[in-house]
């Protein structure tokens, strides 16, 4: 290690919250509650960490050179360019990137670019639980941006994601996940993935330019809410797939977002599900049980404001799947609907195959059980013939 890498020699005993000891001199205390944005940045600046890196020096080397009996490890990150795949095989790892308000430009970037127009797989692969990702870029990758595999614990704060392949914030099989004030465009999947996972929450986040803006997949328990969707080729989705570890997903709530003019020509790769989606769709439920979407401000999708459908749409062969297929219970209400299904993708109107869209505030398969509407529009809302069936929600 060279010497602008700079080490504390008090790193045992550090907890997410009620630090002891040296706390004073960690970068934990920068999250205490009552700091505003512009103090929790000096804070992070100013604060020191167990190690300091410079562009061009390793992140990966730094999480190796973490003490075998250290319960928490914090590495921070000057601005400038770091050139590698990070792997994080530790749990109490934090990554925290150097950040400015008047010169925001100015961050870490942790970058995948190759020479010949290369690009590395992966940007940050994470295997440890309570780990802590915040103020860093990540952009040009092939594969994923910040992955997370069973881990306990997950907190993606002020990252951005930037064409980053497939994925840009990626937590699978995970638990307790916070993901919040991130920026994520350019994903050829979704810009931020929850999947087979539990407990999860994903605010105020800026998402747009991706095929799915925000995918909650196969996942138990999650809040959606006061993120900023737009020009995607579909909003929020809330779905279940077959052929995945977790068989279910349930109870998430969809609530003061504001999706729209979600109508990006979909460039997903032709293997993926979520090249089947249509374009132009703010809000969508397939298979997922009990979702909540309430007071989000749906407009400007081409296709439907929110779609709630059933696997057999896309997947005709029901003794194929292992799990569930149908949307129940889903409680649409209190949302405000301007402009949507004007102009349907033309690949899924007049009943070419999977889907046929007739363009609407809200469409319905007709299948499913519980599933209701309550919207303050009353008569100004469009919905396909079978949504107009929908009751009330009580």
């Amino acid at each position: 290690m060279s010497k602008a890498i700079v080490r504390l020699s008090c790193i045992a005993g550090l907890g997410l919250l009620g630090l002891s000891g040296c706390a004073q001199k960690n970068l934990y205390d920068c999250y205490n509650g009552a700091l505003d944005a512009a103090e929790r940045r000096d804070c992070i600046a100013n604060g020191e960490a167990n190690v300091t890196l410079d562009p061009g020096q390793s992140i990966t080397q730094a999480i190796f050179d973490m003490p075998a009996d250290a319960e928490h490890w914090v590495v921070k990150l000057r601005p400038g360019i770091y050139r590698e795949t990070v792997a994080v095989d530790r749990s109490g790892v934090m990554l925290v990137g150097v950040t400015s308000s008047d010169r925001p430009e100015e961050r870490a970037i942790i970058d995948g670019s190759l020479d010949g127009g290369k690009q590395r797989k992966d940007a940050v692969i994470v295997s440890g639980s309570r780990f802590v990702m915040d103020g860093i870029t990540v952009k040009n990758y092939s594969g994923n941006g910040v992955t997370t595999s069973k881990s306990l614990g997950v907190t993606m704060r002020n990252l951005v994601a930037d064409k980053t392949g497939h994925y840009g914030v990626y937590p699978v099989e995970s638990e307790d996940i916070l993901i919040e004030d991130c920026t994520t465009t350019g994903i050829n999947d979704a810009g931020i993935y929850v999947g087979q996972s539990r407990r999860a929450t994903v605010r105020r986040n800026h998402v747009y330019g991706n095929v799915a803006g925000i995918e909650i997949e196969n996942t138990v328990t999650a809040l959606v809410e006061n993120n900023d969707v737009h020009d995607n080729t579909a909003g929020i989705m809330a779905f279940v797939l077959p052929q995945n570890p977790s068989k279910e997903g349930r109870d998430c709530t969809i609530r003061n977002n504001k999706t729209y003019r979600n109508n990006l020509k979909n460039f997903a790769d032709p293997n993926a599900f979520v090249a089947k989606l249509p374009y132009g769709i703010g809000v969508g439920i397939m298979g997922a049980d009990n979702t909540v979407v309430e007071k989000n401000e749906i407009f400007d999708n081409g296709s439907t404001g929110v779609a709630i459908i059933g696997l057999s749409l896309y997947f005709s062969d029901p003794t194929k799947l292992d799990v569930e297929p149908n949307t129940d219970r889903a409680r649409i209400t209190g949302n405000t609907y301007r402009n949507n299904g004007k102009s349907p993708d033309p690949a899924y109107v007049n009943g070419a195959p999977p889907v046929k869209l007739m363009g609407a505030d809200i469409m319905w398969d007709s299948t499913g059980q519980g599933n209701c509407i309550d919207e303050p529009q009353g008569g100004e809302l469009k919905t396909d013939g079978a949504a107009a069936a929908l009751p009330r929600c009580k």
